[in-house]
């Protein structure tokens, strides 16, 4: 598996990733190729480790403990989140904090659970970047506004390939495979973007708020003029900042 673009030339030297389903990729490409993630814990000690896995209902993934015990009994009561760094096999540099740091087990070896970050930062140079940290971003969408049963949901997420997260009510009842025609979404500058989106797979999630809401996975099934602007609302080019 591989970040989002195979190219590496064709890649700016600083992306900021606000996109869960990108992120997911990247950490899922660090596990595949056994990518050391390191962080450093107070002023002394440091913690390296490898991802296991991605628990993605629960918005989590795992890691192996470190070699350093002391690093480990540090981490586990450290009371804010850290900043890992990491480098894949193509030399680029990945930054991302992870919190909520939790004691589980894997096939019967201690491993450590961390909340999904909320943004990560892919960068070729050298120097250390601090990850801006925003509120996580949500443009209304009224979904199937050509269609037979317009409503109001949330699109959270739009990737390099045209993927999704598409937020409504519960009270709302789609089937996986349903077409919602003509979905406006609106950017935060009031202007609209209308495709038909095809649903890949539904679940609930659990809202900052604390409500509870479907979550489904789309795809554009015609690809909007205007796909490049929505990418760059959830993975922004840092060096054009």
């Amino acid at each position: 598996m591989s970040a989002p673009s195979e190219n590496k030339k064709a890649r700016p030297d600083n992306l900021l990733f606000h996109s869960h389903i990108e992120i997911c990729r990247i950490l899922q490409m660090l596990a595949h190729e056994r990518c050391h993630i390191v962080a450093e814990i107070g002023e002394h000690l440091s913690f390296k480790a490898f991802i296991l896995a991605l628990d993605l209902p629960h918005g989590r993934f795992t890691t192996t403990f470190s070699s350093n015990k002391e690093a480990n009994g540090a981490l586990l009561a450290f009371p804010d989140s850290v900043e890992f760094t990491a480098s894949d096999s193509q030399g680029l540099l990945y930054s991302f904090e992870a919190s909520s740091p939790e004691e589980t087990q894997i096939d019967g070896q201690p491993a450590i659970h961390f909340n999904l970050p909320k943004s990560l930062l892919l960068h070729n140079r050298r120097e250390h970047k601090r990850i801006p940290t925003t509120n996580e971003l949500s443009l209304r969408c009224v979904a199937d506004a050509e269609g037979f049963m317009p409503f109001e949901s949330h699109v959270t997420d739009v990737s390099h390939d045209g993927l999704g997260m598409l937020i409504y009510d519960l009270g709302i009842n789609l089937e996986q495979g349903a077409i919602l025609k003509g979905s406006r979404i609106i950017t935060p500058k009031g202007e609209a973007v209308t495709a038909d989106l095809e649903l890949r797979h539904i679940s609930t999630a659990q809202l900052p708020d604390g409500t509870t809401a479907n979550r489904a996975g789309f795809r554009f099934i015609q690809t909007p003029g205007e796909i490049s602007q929505l990418i760059a609302l959830f993975i922004q080019n840092m060096d054009k900042k």
